[in-house]
């Protein structure tokens, strides 16, 4: 390692080129060796006309502190510090870092003295370069922390509140003085809107849309826009800028679903050269915007879809309900009266009977159509659900001005349509309630539905106003909804199965089961009149779930020796609540039932009027494997549509009532017709209500797979349901 230090080539190398000057000089100061690096700094030829000294290099400031160099050179041998050399040329001064040491020769000659001299400039530019760098830094992180700001606002605050914090970021990051959003007046779209500002110049803001100022021409463009001098603008008139004071700008589309929403736009009272990084930035925030924008104008349709009816485009029950509750408060302050209107469509099934479901659904729109230009231009129209209707009218003086209402609706409603527009003109029955002081919701609704029950009484086309006398049906209903949670605590119930029958081989394939119930009073209780009575009163799930529990208990029992599977009909109570597919669940574990085995059916009515409630527990079912029946298809008015949008179906049972008139030609047209359309969304189908072997005979030749009624078995014990299986076994 020595030997090659020692190396006079190495070290010369060294020397001639390393980046600092470095100079040999005696103790008198003659300069006997520069490196090349050194005459350059300074200035200095190869080969210099004269002898050089040390003291040629500095300048006076540099010299001043040459004795002390040369103390410390005497007693330590080392001097480092500032000084000054100057070009021999120029006479410039060179700040500079001097490190001077003695160096003892080992050839026994006089020491010298070593000098390395480096050009401060070069580390003031480094340091100038590393201030750029941390500052560009600092101010891409306060960039991004504005931007993560605005984008946690842009999911969580209101748009003004997010469009001010974004001009408050513009103005801080951007440094200028004022910056807005602006768009063009959805009243007046000749003028700008002022949306947000930061900034002294919001006040009386009045633009005009167009070419007309920096913003206008965002807008017009659909482009960012930078003026660095209104005074050598030419691409639109800069008198708005000069109105308010400005100089300069940046204007940034905000984009909208076709064209800009609006402009994001920073100004400045000077001329100014806007950075890239400015405008970056700057379309950043605007991204960020328009992102919020499209958030909140999705959550608007959302909400628009979620609260009307598809099919019509109406209010439906959740947002008729809300209106209903904030009328009766106001109504309340206000001491005036609201009206409640319940419509149901006369006849309607007969639509769909003879012209198909297409036909019925392009009726109820023309039927809402006919509403909304029948009532008041303040009323609410909506859709219940299925064939049924809710209007609400507010400020009604009394009872005849209602009634005066119902009456114009039921004139409009019959007058004829335009020649092919609509199949038929429609009526409806129509129940109405009118408010007193403290009316609840429920209540005017109540009122409004047992008016429309006796509406229907006198006759398509009807309508009535609820009074007193309506209450007797709700005083049975009270009565027995007390007596029937005393059954159904007590275990009063029954449960009787009524079998399914395969029709080409005559084979049971499945039991119904159906709930029974012996009141100690009144005897045996219709089960329609029970079973309406536990849905209108809250018990339709508790009836519901002892029913099903019982039903697969029995169905495991009975599967220990045949295939036979269970079906259970299922309320809409217990559809609309999300944890139904979980009690079910844990019914099948607790008997130890398949899924496979179990049906359950859901009547037309409930799966029309409440679709978009019930589909996602349906399909949870249906994915569960378990069996889903459209219980009295025909009496519901079934889209199409909801059909084959929620395939979750895979069997149709034929309404009883298409049964009836079996055989003739209409109605084994119409059962036929059905059948067809099962066979199109590949389900089965069976026909309820059969009688006699002539009705069964002729399900058979309309292609229906299974039959129910008292001709095949009625509905029984069971004990008694337990030895018809056994037999068939045997």
């Amino acid at each position: 390692m020595a030997g090659f230090v020692d190396d006079p080539q190495i070290l010369r190398a060294i020397l001639e080129l390393s980046p600092d000057l470095i100079v040999v000089s005696e103790f008198s100061g003659r300069v006997v060796y520069v490196n090349p690096a050194g005459r350059r700094l300074v200035g200095l030829a190869e080969s210099p006309e004269r002898e050089l000294f040390t003291a040629d290099f500095f300048t006076p400031a540099g010299l001043s502190i040459s004795d002390e160099v040369e103390d410390n050179l005497r007693s330590r041998g080392y001097w480092r510090g500032r000084s000054e050399l100057q070009h021999f040329h120029t006479r410039a001064p060179i700040a500079v870092t001097v490190t001077t040491f003695v160096v003892e020769r080992s050839d026994g000659q006089p020491s010298v003295i070593a000098t390395i001299v480096r050009d401060r400039r070069r580390g003031d530019e480094r340091d100038r370069r590393l201030r750029e760098v941390a500052d560009a830094a600092a101010q891409f992180g306060a960039e991004q922390k504005a931007v993560a700001e605005l984008s946690r606002l842009a999911l969580e605050a209101e748009l003004p509140h997010l469009l001010t914090a974004a001009t408050a970021a513009a103005v801080t990051l951007v440094g200028v003085e004022t910056a807005m959003v602006t768009r063009v007046r959805e009243s007046d779209n000749t003028r700008l809107s002022l949306e947000a500002v930061t900034g002294p110049r919001g006040d009386g803001f009045d633009v005009p849309a167009g070419n007309h100022s920096l913003m206008g021409y965002t807008l017009s463009t659909a482009d960012v826009v930078v003026c660095s001098d209104r005074l050598a603008e030419t691409r639109f008139p800069t008198e708005v800028m000069k109105s308010y004071g400005l100089r300069s700008g940046v204007g940034i589309p905000i984009a909208g679903a076709t064209a800009p929403w609006g402009a994001l736009s920073v100004h400045s009272a000077d001329a100014r050269n806007y950075a890239d990084r400015d405008i970056t930035f700057l379309q950043t925030v605007a991204d960020v915007l328009s992102a919020a924008i499209r958030r909140i104008e999705l959550d608007r349709q959302v909400r628009q879809r979620s609260m009307h009816d598809p099919l019509t485009d109406l209010p439906n029950r959740a947002l008729a309900y809300a209106c209903i509750d904030e009328a009766l408060e106001r109504a309340d302050a206000a001491d005036t009266h609201v009206a409640v209107l319940l419509l149901d469509v006369d006849d309607f099934k007969l639509i769909n009977d003879s012209l198909g479901h297409e036909a019925g659904d392009l009726a109820l729109v023309r039927f809402a159509q006919r509403l909304r230009t029948a009532v008041r231009e303040q009323d609410v129209v909506a859709r219940l659900g299925g064939d049924e209707f809710l209007i609400l009218c507010e400020e009604v003086r009394d009872i005849a001005e209602a009634q005066q209402i119902a009456h114009s609706i039921t004139e409009l409603l019959g007058a004829p349509y335009a020649h092919g527009s609509a199949p038929t003109p429609l009526s409806a029955s129509i129940g109405v309630a009118v408010s007193e002081p403290g009316s609840s919701r429920r209540e005017l609704i109540h009122r409004a539905d047992l008016a429309m029950y006796r509406a229907k009484d006198m006759g398509a086309g009807g309508h009535a106003v609820y009074d007193d006398d309506d209450v007797y049906d709700a005083e049975r209903i009270r009565s027995l909804s007390i007596d029937l949670r005393s059954a159904l605590e007590r275990g009063d119930l029954t449960l009787h199965y009524q079998p399914l029958v395969e029709i080409e081989s005559g084979r049971i394939v499945a039991v119904e089961a159906l709930a029974r119930w012996n009141h100690p009073v009144h005897g045996p209780v219709s089960p329609v009149e029970f079973v309406a009575v536990a849905e209108r009163t809250g018990l339709a799930t508790d009836l519901g779930t002892w029913a099903l529990a019982e039903a697969c208990a029995q169905a495991a029992r009975w599967r220990e020796f045949t295939t036979v599977s269970i079906r259970v009909n299922v309320s809409a109570l217990q559809l609309r609540d999300p944890a139904f597919p979980r009690v079910v669940s844990r019914v099948l574990a607790a008997t130890g039932l398949e899924a496979s085995a179990l049906g359950l059916e859901i009547t037309e009515t409930v799966w029309v009027s409440d679709t978009a409630r019930v589909a996602g527990t349906l399909t949870e079912l249906h994915d569960m494997g378990v069996s889903l029946l459209l219980d009295d298809l025909g009496r519901g008015h079934s889209s199409i549509y909801y059909l084959d949008r929620y395939p979750v179906f895979e069997c149709f049972k034929i309404d009883k009532s298409f049964i009836a008139d079996l055989p003739g030609a209409r109605p084994e047209a119409i059962v036929s017709a059905i059948v067809g359309l099962a066979r199109a969304f590949d389900v089965t189908v069976v026909g309820e209500g059969v009688e006699t072997a002539e009705q069964l005979e002729a399900l058979r030749a309309c292609g229906a797979d299974y039959a129910q009624g008292y001709h095949l078995g009625r509905p029984s014990a069971a004990e008694d349901v337990t030895a018809t299986l056994r037999s068939a076994v045997v």
